[in-house]
């Protein structure tokens, strides 16, 4: 609907996210739900046949280090998944902004048919986002530590150790987190640009770069204002789901099936509740880019102008340096 195609502020995106949303849940919700459904089989494979086996003959210490290093390697892989499905969302987002039908099978074909390009879009996206933060948190956690066995500062009592400690490990996750949020805003409108205007890997991350100038800071609180609401969304249902089992063990002797079961309950309601807010940042996103296009290229009057018709003419097949002749030539 093109009411809709004019600069809005944070409010009226957001806002206009959960309209959108609304008005196809199920679409949004579905695809949501492969790559939540996805994470949850991994989770039943790592708890079948990698955490009993792994940390069976561990110390107690040992397996709290195994369980941080598989959380890690799972939020990271479904971070990729969820930018590896980002386009068919970013489609059905923009359809629905744009007044244009659309269905959760015509944005899956439309994922499928350009799935090179998105794949190498999302390993691009999840390397830049992602791992050259954690490179910076690792290097300077390293570097510091480094130093402070150089200089005797580490093992000089236990007050001093904890603090040491507590900077060689905070000062870098704050660069690492701050370096994490700057690409957030610099280069969100990569797939947006991507899916909707068909370009490849490297001209959407430059296109991204260019189209997000200007409102970076906007995009970066939505990010976090999304992300906080998830986790506590995902926290609160989990409290919830402890103290009930916790009760039925308790009032019901459940006992030993019950903490086998909790589990993957636990896993399984992890990914419905990823299904459902899954959506809501490439929704936003997609409202980003259009409101960046509108901002800087005055999208909105193209768009009104191409569904009148008056569409500029399309290039003479003679190239750049073609020049149509004019009536007076043709006569002399």
């Amino acid at each position: 609907m093109t009411s809709t195609l004019r600069p809005m502020n944070l409010g009226e995106i957001l806002d206009r996210t959960f309209q959108i949303y609304r008005s196809k849940f199920l679409g949004f919700a579905g695809i949501a739900a492969l790559p939540a459904l996805a994470m949850f089989g991994i989770h039943l494979a790592e708890l079948r046949w990698l955490h009993g086996a792994w940390t069976i003959h561990l110390s107690h210490q040992w397996v709290g280090l195994w369980n941080l290093f598989v959380y890690v390697g799972l939020s990271h892989v479904a971070s990729f998944l969820g930018i590896l499905f980002f386009p068919a969302q970013v489609h059905l987002a923009s359809t629905a902004s744009l007044g244009e039908g659309s269905s959760i099978s015509t944005a899956l074909r439309f994922l499928v048919a350009r799935w090179r390009t998105y794949l190498w879009v999302a390993i691009l996206k999840f390397l830049v986002v992602l791992v050259i933060p954690e490179i910076l948190f690792l290097t300077l956690a390293l570097g510091m530590a480094l130093i402070g066995v150089l200089v005797g500062v580490v093992g000089g009592g236990p007050e001093m150790g904890a603090n040491v400690v507590l900077l060689i490990v905070g000062f870098p996750a704050i660069a690492g987190f701050a370096l994490f949020l700057w690409l957030v805003g610099c280069i969100s409108l990569v797939v947006p640009a991507c899916a909707i205007e068909g370009i490849g890997g490297g001209n959407a991350f430059r296109r991204s770069w260019a189209l997000s100038k200007g409102s970076r800071a906007r995009i970066i609180l939505s990010w976090l204002m999304i992300a906080v609401f998830s986790w506590l969304l995902i926290f609160g249902v989990e409290l919830a789901f402890r103290w009930a089992f916790q009760y039925l063990c308790r009032a019901h002797f459940l006992g030993a099936l019950a903490r086998d079961f909790y589990s993957p309950a636990v896993y399984l309601l992890f990914a419905a509740v990823s299904a459902l807010i899954g959506p809501v940042y490439p929704i936003a996103i997609t409202l980003f880019y259009y409101d960046q296009r509108i901002r800087h290229e005055g999208y909105d009057i193209e768009r009104m102008m191409e569904e009148a018709g008056m569409t500029a003419p399309a290039t003479p097949p003679g190239g750049d340096g073609f020049i149509a002749p004019v009536a007076e030539d043709i006569e002399a």
